[in-house]
């Protein structure tokens, strides 16, 4: 098994963990295998560490060479409280800045195909939360040419043959509502998203994702609960609609309840006991069958 951390970016804000199988099966025989880049949530301010390598080991299971993005967060000590005065900030990281990291890991991940038997033509992007709305930009964005020049690659390589989004945040909107009452943590997240504490009408609209679905994007795989109270299922519901009248293949389950942020549904990640449902913990074999059907 190879284990190493990748530097994305020179500043060490940026980086890709790789988990992945060796590639022998047997004596002279290797097996190619589908690759699963994941993004953990944080609302851009930091990383959960409960999505990110339990389900990279869970994935990895399932026979996927398992990545995990970390791109770079608002928070640059993400062990340090929620506090103005006790963390220091990453102010170069506002949204879409974080789309070259994830178009430089698929292009990590697609140039060393070869070397760890990767189907290049089975890179998934999978995301929770804020991840989800990262995963979801590259979606709609993998031929921009401002951020492809950035990232030093080309539009066909950063394309995911699928994305599988987790009770994605697909706006700011709600987010930002939430946090309306304590005004340290707003300016906090408006810093975060969008680099100022006034955000203008066309970034708020710039991170709404459900206007900018296209028909050429990827196939998407999406699991949100009814009871999420953080970012809006009738939100994922409206997205997921936008996706079909656009033509683009989506499957979507929407589970009764359960919170948000609870990555596998089970003692793996679990960092309480409203995080045990075992109603949505079968996501990730649902989502291993849906990839398992292969790309457009």
């Amino acid at each position: 098994m190879r284990c190493e951390r990748i530097g994305l970016r020179d500043d060490g804000t940026s980086c890709l963990d790789v988990l992945a199988l060796d590639p022998e099966i047997s004596t002279g025989k290797t097996k190619e295998r589908p690759a699963i880049i994941i993004c953990p949530g944080g609302a851009y301010l930091t990383h959960a560490p409960r999505e990110a390598e339990p389900v990279a080991a869970r994935f990895l299971g399932m026979g996927y060479q398992s990545f995990i993005l970390r791109y770079p967060t608002y928070i640059a000590d993400h062990r340090k409280p929620l506090d103005p005065n006790e963390v220091r900030f990453n102010e170069n990281t506002p949204w879409p800045e974080p789309v070259v990291d994830a178009m430089q890991a698929m292009a990590w991940v697609r140039g060393h195909a070869d070397e760890l038997c990767i189907d290049a033509g089975r890179v998934y992007l999978l995301g929770f939360s804020a991840g989800a709305h990262l995963a979801c930009s590259l979606a709609e964005r993998f031929d921009d040419e401002e951020l492809l020049a950035r990232a030093g690659t080309d539009a066909r390589t950063a394309r995911p043959d699928g994305i599988v989004l987790c009770y994605p945040m697909l706006s700011a909107d709600g987010v930002l509502a939430m946090s309306a009452d304590g005004e340290g943590v707003a300016h906090i997240l408006r810093r975060a998203l969008f680099g100022t504490d006034e955000p203008s009408e066309d970034q708020l609209e710039a991170m709404r994702l459900v206007r900018h679905v296209r028909s050429d994007m990827p196939r998407s795989f999406i699991w949100h609960t009814a009871e999420d109270e953080l970012v809006s299922p009738e939100e994922t519901l409206g997205f997921a609609a936008a996706l079909l009248a656009a033509g683009v293949p989506c499957e979507l389950h929407l589970f009764e309840r359960g919170p948000h942020g609870q990555s596998l549904c089970d003692e793996t990640s679990a960092a309480d006991e409203a995080h045990l449902n075992p109603e949505a913990a079968v996501w990730p074999a649902l989502a291993h069958t849906w990839m398992s059907l292969g790309g457009r």
